[in-house]
């Protein structure tokens, strides 16, 4: 007889309609983007909106769902778990995860032997995948990471380039000294008076009159 094992379960409804994933492999990435190993599509829903992260657990493991992509950018509108807005959450069985508002999907878990399960998937509309880990890094958390509670997931990412301003500076006129205006009048008043006196030297002598003869 085969012994029973814990299996994840994700319950999505979006606009495309209802449907089941069982939840495995190490990481999945969830968004409206085909790319994406789980795709969901609704009003608000990011191209890549959240991770999901397998983490380890006396049980077995679990998984951690982070708002936004692998690289740290966040999603548009966010994840709700059971109406609090997150920026990562450990799921916990019965937990709702709404994503942007409007796409909802419940996880769960069930313990039931491979055989029942397999008839199980096949009782209901459950999509399988496969999820390729999106870096060699963004896999299984190590259990020296996890801690109780919520905690930031981070993935390194890169903050943006900072853009440097370039401020125009317009010189003023220097300052006009009151020398500087004594200067100029001197000048000019030398150079009307050079002209003067040049001008004068230039005029020809008056002609003299002839001498008066005495008559005879």
């Amino acid at each position: 007889m085969d012994s029973n094992s814990e299996y994840h379960l994700l319950n999505i409804e979006d606009e495309t309609g209802k449907r089941t994933i069982p939840l495995d492999a190490a990481t999945y990435s969830v968004g409206r983007d085909t790319s994406n190993a789980i795709v969901i599509q609704g009003h608000g829903v990011s191209r890549q909106h959240a991770l999901l992260l397998r983490l380890p657990s006396p049980s077995g493991y679990r998984y951690r769902i982070v708002d936004g992509n692998a690289d740290g950018k966040r999603s548009a509108n966010g994840i709700l778990v059971n109406g609090k807005r997150v920026q990562s959450h450990n799921l916990n069985p019965g937990d709702e995860i709404s994503f942007g508002g409007h796409v909802k999907a419940h996880y769960t878990t069930v313990s039931m032997a491979e055989a029942e399960f397999t008839k199980y998937l096949n009782s209901i509309n459950y999509h399988s995948i496969k999820a390729v880990p999106l870096t060699t890094t963004a896999t299984i958390v190590d259990e020296e990471q996890e801690h109780e509670g919520v905690e930031e997931t981070n993935f390194n990412a890169v903050p943006p380039p900072m853009v440097e301003k370039t401020v125009r500076f317009t010189p003023s006129p220097p300052p006009q000294s009151p020398l500087l205006w004594i200067v100029v009048i001197a000048v000019t008043v030398a150079l009307v008076l050079g002209i003067g006196v040049a001008v004068w030297q230039q005029q020809p002598p008056p002609e003299q009159a002839p001498p008066t003869q005495p008559e005879s």
